[in-house]
């Protein structure tokens, strides 16, 4: 019983220890975050990481004292997160990221430019982007089991009638849609003979309600293939501030990798993709936004 007594003691005293270590180690975790994210890149940018030079790539996050080196005829863009200003930094330069602004050590003076989603308001406030997200497309399924969805697969959309897509299965499968709500009410069901679906107006949808989608077929050798997702129309303010910010198509790419990691963090996930995929066109060999666009 003693040795019960002291092992519980023991478990408990380790225990104590390792939340007090997590505790502490806190405030080193926030002094850690990145105070400015690159929103372009054209050429090489090394960026130091444990005493060795790290490829820089669009949307990388930059932290307090990060020291950059960028190559010969190479072009820069990053924003500072907090108040959304970008800087155009031109090779070869070097660059130590600090708290508040950049500071060049050799090279050029960098372009300021003001916040490119500012649009006569507060600069909006931008977070980095993860590529780990969830996949939009339905993955990781035994073959013949799923259809792979191709988009509204927990997203939020600035659609109120939305279509709902998918890939097809075979030529000439036919398939049964079905949408409910967050009660398990049916709010529109069909059957269809193509691989997408448009709700009609008469149709509609309510702000902010979780709705389920869910597509099958069945093939003529009794075979059964479904998949469901979560979605939500975002609400009116989201929608309009999405409409307002929107940037033209000639706009930098940079204010269009920005707006698309603002329609990441505001769970607009297939608007982002649009994004996602017109910016690798741009920039064909970065790698994260390949991963994004793909997703």
């Amino acid at each position: 019983m003693k040795f019960t007594a002291d092992y519980t003691a023991m478990t408990a005293a380790g225990l104590r220890v390792l939340l007090l270590t997590a505790i502490l180690a806190l405030p080193l975790a926030a002094q850690a975050a990145g105070v400015a994210m690159v929103t372009d890149l054209q050429g090489k940018a090394t960026v130091a990481a444990d005493g060795r030079p790290r490829d820089v790539t669009i949307l990388a996050e930059l932290d307090a004292g990060a020291q950059v080196q960028l190559a010969a005829g190479a072009t820069l863009v990053a924003m500072y997160l907090d108040a959304g200003v970008e800087y155009v930094f031109k090779g070869p330069a070097a660059i130590v990221f600090k708290a508040a602004q950049p500071e060049v050590t050799s090279g050029a003076k960098p372009e300021k430019r003001g916040s490119s989603l500012g649009k006569g308001g507060a600069p909006v406030r931008i977070k980095p982007v993860g590529v780990a997200q969830g996949a939009m497309v339905m993955r990781g399924f035994r073959t013949g089991a799923r259809i792979q969805l191709l988009n509204l697969h927990k997203t939020k959309t600035l659609e109120a009638q939305p279509e709902f897509r998918w890939q097809e299965i075979q030529p000439g499968a036919k398939y049964h849609i079905e949408i409910t709500d967050d009660t398990g009410r049916t709010v529109h069901e069909a059957d269809l003979d193509a691989a997408s679906f448009k709700l009609p107006a008469s149709i509609p949808l309510k702000e902010g309600v979780a709705y389920t989608w869910e597509v099958s077929a069945r093939l003529p050798d009794g075979r059964k293939y479904s998949s469901s997702a979560d979605f939500a129309v975002a609400p009116a303010d989201v929608r309009a501030q999405a409409e307002s910010l929107r940037p033209a198509a000639s706009t930098p790419l940079s204010t269009r990798v920005a707006y698309a990691a603002w329609l990441d963090q505001m769970e607009l996930k297939d608007e982002a993709r649009k994004y996602w995929k017109a910016a690798s066109a741009d920039r064909p060999d970065d790698p994260r936004l390949k991963a994004l666009a793909e997703q």
